[in-house]
């Protein structure tokens, strides 16, 4: 299992702060006898930018295994849709996100369809009901909250 990509875009995505990837490793520390160092190392780390050294080289690994088969730009955008539904995140906010994420830089292949960018652009300009927005990113949302499942019920 990824867990190790996972816990990254969830922390990337800003849906986990500090204290629950600490949390999160701190439940592991204490349910296993045996963990490799790196869990260790996200429970002591202070930031983003720690915590992503700290599992770098179990990320790189990860990613030769054939069950990392999701494209994590999408599901950063599925966090950042839950974000939005659990009231974290107001709508303005999560346009701006949106926005940000449709430059020529991003790799999601949400914006990849013309038809997606119009739909956003009209629902942004109030011309379409926000169910559609819902449409949009639930699918996103669903591959999200299964990440997040998978890492609430991870045992190493």
């Amino acid at each position: 299992m990824p867990i190790v990509n996972y816990l990254h875009t969830i922390v990337i995505s800003g849906y986990w702060k500090t204290e629950q990837w600490q949390s999160w490793a701190d439940k592991l520390i204490l349910s296993s006898d045996e963990l490799k160092s790196w869990v260790y190392d996200v429970s002591f780390a202070k930031n983003r930018e720690e915590l992503c050294l700290a599992i770098a080289h179990e990320k790189i690994i990860e990613v030769f295994d054939k069950e990392t088969l999701y494209w994590e730009p999408d599901v950063i955008i599925g966090y950042y849709y839950l974000l939005y539904q659990e009231g974290r995140m107001d709508l303005s906010e999560l346009f701006s996100k949106l926005c940000d994420e449709d430059d020529i830089s991003s790799e999601a292949k949400l914006f990849n369809s013309q038809e997606v960018m119009r739909m956003l652009y009209k629902i942004q300009a109030g011309e379409i009901n926000i169910k559609k927005l819902d449409e949009l990113l639930m699918p996103l949302a669903k591959v999200a909250k299964k990440q997040l499942e998978a890492l609430l019920y991870y045992i190493e």
